[in-house]
């Protein structure tokens, strides 16, 4: 029960940490006794990388097999932000190196300079490799999934940059709409102004029926007898007399004088 506890706990904190602190150089393995490269070793701890790394190199001159120097020497490069030279170490290793331990941190290092170098799909293959040498690495595990993430939204970015024609597409969709809205708008004001002009014209006719009664006179003859639409046409023609009538009356007036001589 206390293990699974302590496991769990450790995979919780592995996934908590930031991406900045796992992408980076294993803790350095142990040394032999060798007075450089001890104090490398004290260097590299108190974060002074770049006297590290030359505490290292001088170490190594003396033993140029060294392979724990030669992987501490990886890891201050690293530090340093040299990752041509740290890889270069890593590489070394990863080729020659008999001790698993140093072999499997090494290639894991190689994951995380090649990530730094941008060179993700390389990266991605040094993961699986520090994997396959040891499969209860959770720092490889969990940057192999950050890096295939990484890749994967890049090729999203590129697939838009490539393909502008979708951006182009919704731009145009969004301009159909406002281009639909406005013939709405357009279809709308003409209904309103064919209907006002419509009423008008009807309180026209309504004034000019009252004004002349022979228009208001409709003959529906459909329908009708003979006797019954004669009947018709005849009160026509007297209203029509009629309104002549007082029409010539009315004109009469207007040419004759009226008022008082003086």
């Amino acid at each position: 029960m206390k293990l699974s506890y302590l496991i769990n706990l450790k995979l919780i904190l592995i996934y908590l940490l930031p991406i900045c602190q796992v992408i980076s150089p294993q803790i350095s393995v142990a040394l032999s006794a060798n007075g450089k490269g001890l104090e490398g070793m004290k260097l590299y701890q108190n974060k002074n990388f770049n006297k590290a790394s030359q505490k290292f190199s001088d170490a190594l001159n003396d033993k140029p097999t060294d392979s724990k120097l030669t992987y501490n020497l990886g890891n201050s490069l690293y530090k340093e932000g040299q990752f041509e030279k740290a890889l270069q170490n890593y590489s070394k290793l990863v080729e020659k190196e008999t001790n698993n331990l140093i072999k499997q941190k090494s290639t894991y290092n190689m994951g995380n300079t090649l990530y730094r170098m941008n060179k993700l799909d390389e990266s991605v293959l040094a993961y699986k490799k520090a994997l396959e040498l040891d499969s209860t690495d959770m720092n490889a595990k969990y940057n192999l999934e950050f890096v295939r993430e990484q890749i994967k939204n890049k090729k999203k970015n590129e697939e838009k940059k490539d393909n502008p024609e979708e951006s182009k597409d919704n731009k145009n969709s969004d301009k159909k709409n406002n281009s639909s809205q406005d013939v709405k708008e357009t279809n709308k004001e003409k209904n309103l102004a064919h209907q006002k002009e419509a009423n008008t014209k009807k309180n026209q006719e309504q004034k000019d029926n009252q004004n002349n009664p022979s228009r208001t006179k409709e003959i529906p003859l459909k329908g009708m007898s003979k006797e019954e639409a004669e009947h018709r046409l005849s009160s026509l023609s007297e209203d029509i007399k009629k309104f002549q009538q007082k029409q010539a009356l009315d004109m009469k007036s207007l040419f004759n004088y009226q008022g008082n001589d003086w």
